[in-house]
């Protein structure tokens, strides 16, 4: 009678084992039918049962359950559960056969419902929830991707850009940065900002090689986008090193002298040279070969003129050094008391702002004609269209060309 007690409780033992198993394939069966409660229910069950809550098949059905939800129902929690999940089963067994069969989709899953509630936060400008999420998948990326099971989440450069651009964004700009030069390193091309954050932190940070290394990288990205000569002038003003920009300017020159771009490209630089700004964008103070660089400047536009008649930059630059030259001397005008207005000194000054005004006016409106006849405009020319047609605006408004006046305003509106 004893054996066949102690038969009779071995027999049970192995009953309640069978059934806690039963339990993980009735969840499974219940997650197939969409029966979310009863999976969730069932596994659960499971997972309190010493038998059961060990085997890495149980913690594998729970993400399978909570990734179904998560990918339904865009929950990002519920995707990092899931992942959780995931983690416990591979830990438990790394070669459990159907995590080698299924879980590069079912990783990449989780992957993505993190990542697309970033892309959320992101578009509603939560930067830290943004940057939190972005964080969490390119967790759920590294573990995954770190275990070599056969398969691996590509990587999302623009991702890792807007991780980085959400970190800056909320004031953590530690965090943002390694995001930041990872993207900049995989030479993400979608978005210009990516090189003018970069830079601006390394700016803050006094870091000056990695500084001016980004500002290089973005101007040969960028060709056309004005911002990164202006930041490399700021660089170089910063730094003290105009100098040194001047003579590899004057070398690049020399080497290319029929070259449309680089005489150009030298051009604007040396005109930026000749007229920094501050952090605020206002006007700094004048260098003391000034006049020398405006030379320099007005002989290499012109050059480029002779090279690309039709070039509608190369115009409004040379329009504009006349313009801002006679703003210079308008100003000089205006700082003269009611006396003086009237003196020998200020016709000279007058006759100076109208002789650089009707220069600058035969340039803008070649440039002008150009920027209209091309039609559709990358952004940094439709800035440069506005800013021509902003200075023509005011040439005409000066000359009473009303006319004139209103065409140009319609323009004005219809950019």
């Amino acid at each position: 009678m004893k054996k066949l007690l102690v038969s009779f409780i071995f027999c049970g033992v192995g009953m309640v084992a069978v059934a806690q198993r039963a339990k993980v394939n009735s969840a499974d069966d219940a997650l197939a039918k969409k029966d979310y409660e009863k999976a969730k229910a069932d596994i659960q069950a499971a997972l309190e049962n010493e038998k059961t809550k060990g085997d890495a098949k149980t913690w594998y059905v729970k993400g399978k359950i909570l990734e179904a939800i998560a990918t339904e129902k865009k929950d990002a929690q519920q995707a990092l559960e899931a992942f959780e999940a995931y983690k416990k089963a591979l830990d438990i067994n790394a070669k459990l056969p159907d995590a080698l069969l299924e879980m590069n989709q079912r990783m990449f899953n989780l992957y993505a419902t993190i990542g697309n509630a970033g892309y959320g936060n992101l578009n509603d400008q939560k930067w830290d929830s943004a940057f939190v999420h972005f964080r969490d998948a390119f967790g759920v990326a590294e573990y995954y991707n770190g275990k070599n099971l056969g398969g691996s989440i590509p990587t999302d450069t623009s991702m890792i850009f807007y991780t980085g651009y959400a970190a800056n964004q909320a004031g953590k700009k530690d965090e943002a940065l390694p995001f930041l030069r990872k993207a900049a390193d995989l030479q993400f091309k979608a978005e210009p900002a990516l090189y003018v954050i970069l830079a601006q932190t390394y700016e803050e940070k006094g870091d000056n090689a990695n500084w001016i290394k980004t500002i290089e990288e973005a101007k040969a990205m960028f060709p056309k986008d004005k911002r990164f000569n202006d930041m490399e002038m700021i660089y170089y003003s910063k730094t003290g090193k105009t100098s040194e920009l001047l003579s590899m300017l004057e070398k690049k020159m020399s080497e290319n002298p029929n070259d449309f771009q680089t005489v150009l490209d030298y051009g604007i630089r040396v005109d930026n040279l000749a007229n920094p700004r501050s952090d605020g964008k206002e006007e700094a103070t004048k260098p003391a070969n000034y006049d020398e660089l405006m030379t320099k400047a007005e002989n290499a536009y012109k050059k480029a003129i002779e090279l690309k008649a039709d070039d509608a930059t190369a115009n409004f630059q040379l329009g504009a050094l006349y313009f801002n030259r006679a703003v210079g001397f308008n100003k000089e005008l205006n700082s003269l008391d009611s006396k003086a207005q009237s003196s020998p000194k200020a016709k000279e000054l007058q006759a100076k702002v109208t002789g650089l005004m009707d220069q600058a006016l035969p340039f803008f409106e070649k440039a002008d004609a150009n920027f209209t006849a091309a039609g559709s405009l990358e952004p940094s020319d439709k800035q440069t269209f506005e800013s021509c047609l902003y200075a023509l605006q005011k040439i005409y408004a000066i000359k009473n060309e009303t006319a004139k006046v209103e065409a140009v305003k319609k323009k004005l509106e219809s950019l």
